[in-house]
């Protein structure tokens, strides 16, 4: 098979009638979803000292010159790029909300711009802009959550990794560029959250099919050399900058605590015991920590923490979760690696990062070697990793939630364009409104920092809100449901001809990595907490937006008179 596409000529031919009407259009729609979503307040959660407090607490020491601020259980335990974002967008008299709203338009934008050689005509591009820019799930998230920028870096991913293909002829400074958008972005990526793993099938398919296309058309691996090493570079200059920072400021040369060797060792060491009672959502049940106090030194001096006032505070937190009241100190899944990490620092191991993660190395070898010479029995294999245990109950529980799971994530449920009440004091919500730079949502512990309440026109533009969003959510759902066929139609032509358009590929990587994002969520909500609706699955909207969008206008081109022939020089194309 190799790719292809129209010339440049044809291309412009295509695109001449409607461009400047629908540009026009675009910008009008662009500019009244901005004009409504300013209505919408910021939902502040005060208290939310691990999500929403922890990203601006950690921006102000960085407005401040501290880098994260001094060293404890919160400061390395998430990635710093949102916390930087906020830091940003308030350095440049942005608020937080606006920022985030054209950040997620410019993934957007990059997103289509860089599938526009491969599209039959304008309204095409426009209709993808479109759907992506009003998909209800993009205005949804009002809290100062990690979503807010997950969500459009990972369109800026999806733009980077297509312009491999479609920009394969361009000029040198163009693949340049899109290689340096490509690696900014999956720098960015990567050190936004740390569960990312769902971005690779899509990733690897892109990658793999433009390698195999410059290979094919006789180029070897040319073409891509330029922008993939400056993704690379870019990327690299982008984690070794933050990794830099913090040894500088707490001895570890890494980016996030999660990722670290010592702590996985230890997190895995100590789910290697088999407990007495097998507990829903208990990674480490009570029983299990007790054998490993006389097992391990290091563990045994977070005794008195985990079994004292620490551990009792995440037992009651996770006691719905386990079905055991809080007085059994049995500490859910979600809750564990919090206690764990609260303990180490209460127990004097937390002066640096660098002390922290020796703790933990000297709990994991302990614990492992005590399991390795049978002074705990019994056992299972070793593994150095976050993941909680597989056990015989979780297919039950997997395969009860999956299908109802699944429904509300293909069928856009759980949307709302109205703010929830803030929650906190004003001493706690202070931070908030002058970090975001934005009215909060009405807390009535902070009735104080109420600005004149919403007024006539506010409502109508959140009521509009509603109205569209409702709107473009049955049209999203009807294209992804619909573009199922599509795509199953496009795939038997694939089979058959064996001619594919590089649009199918899009659609198939779109949708793999969606359905990542379905299956490792719908993981994290049968093994260790609870874990659905809009917040959990942000990211996986747009991606089937994405692929709603490609599958269908792959499923059309070949029935509306454009049929892409075969060329060694083509950027974007068809397969043969």
């Amino acid at each position: 098979m190799k790719f292809v596409r129209p010339t440049s000529s044809k291309i412009g031919a295509r695109f001449a009638p409607l461009r400047w009407p629908l540009f026009i259009m675009a910008l009008l729609l662009v500019g009244l979803k901005l004009w409504l979503v300013a209505a919408q307040p910021v939902v502040a959660h005060g208290n939310a000292s691990f999500d929403d407090r922890l990203y601006l607490a950690l921006a102000e020491q960085m407005l401040k010159g501290n880098w994260l601020g001094p060293y404890s259980q919160f400061t390395l335990m998430k990635g710093p790029m949102y916390s930087l974002f906020i830091a940003g967008a308030f350095l440049s008299g942005l608020p937080l909300p606006l920022a985030q709203h054209l950040l997620y338009l410019l993934g957007c934008v990059l997103l289509v711009l860089a599938l526009r050689p491969c599209f039959d005509a304008s309204w095409q591009a426009f209709g993808a802009f479109i759907l992506l820019w009003w998909q209800p799930m993009s205005y949804v998230e009002l809290d100062i959550l990690r979503q807010n920028i997950y969500t459009p870096l990972t369109l800026l991913v999806f733009a980077g990794l297509g312009a491999l293909e479609t920009r394969r002829a361009a000029r040198l400074y163009v693949r340049l560029a899109w290689g340096a958008l490509l690696g900014t972005a999956a720098a960015a990526f990567y050190l936004t959250r740390e569960e990312g793993v769902w971005i690779l099938p899509g990733a690897a398919l892109l990658i793999g099919i433009s390698a195999w296309n410059a290979w094919r058309a006789g180029k070897r691996l040319r073409p891509l050399f330029a922008p993939i090493s400056t993704a690379v570079i870019c990327a690299a200059a982008i984690l070794i900058a933050i990794c830099t920072l913090n040894y500088r400021y707490y001895g570890w040369f890494g980016t996030v605590e999660f990722r670290a060797p010592e702590f996985l060792s230890a997190y895995g060491a100590l789910q290697r015991p088999v407990p007495s009672e097998q507990i829903p959502y208990v990674p480490v049940t009570r029983d299990v920590r007790l054998k490993l106090y006389q097992a391990s030194p290091s563990f045994a001096e977070l005794k008195p923490c985990l079994e004292g006032p620490v551990g009792l505070e995440w037992a009651n937190y996770s006691d719905f979760l386990t079905g055991r009241p809080g007085e059994e100190l049995q500490i859910g899944g979600g809750s564990f690696l919090w206690a764990l990490r609260d303990c180490v620092i209460a127990s004097g191991h937390g002066n640096t990062a660098r002390e922290a993660l020796d703790f933990y190395r000297s709990i994991g070898a302990e614990v492992n070697r005590a399991c390795d010479e049978g002074r705990i029995a019994p056992v299972r294999p070793r593994r150095d990793t976050m993941v909680p245990r597989w056990r015989s109950e979780n297919a039950q529980r997997l395969l009860e939630t999956a299908p109802g799971y699944a429904a509300e994530f293909f069928l856009f449920s759980g949307f709302s364009a109205y703010p929830t009440n803030s929650w906190g004091s004003a001493d706690l919500l202070v931070l908030f409104r002058d970090l975001t730079r934005w009215r909060l949502a009405h807390s009535d512990e902070a009735p104080e920092l109420d600005f004149s309440g919403p007024s006539s026109v506010e409502h109508f533009r959140l009521a509009a809100l509603q109205a569209l969003g409702q709107i473009f959510g049955w049209l999203c759902v009807v294209l992804v449901i619909s573009g199922l066929g599509a795509w199953a139609w496009a795939a038997s032509d694939v089979l058959r001809h064996r001619t594919m358009n590089y649009l199918f590929v899009v659609a198939t990587a779109a949708l793999g990595s969606a359905l990542a994002v379905l299956v490792v969520n719908m993981l994290v909500d049968a093994l260790a907490f609870r874990n659905r609706g809009p917040t959990a699955l942000h990211e996986g909207y747009p991606l089937l937006v994405l692929f709603g969008a490609t599958a269908w206008i792959t499923f059309l081109s070949p029935r509306i008179g454009s049929k892409y022939s075969a060329g060694p020089e083509a950027s974007s194309p068809g397969i043969k």
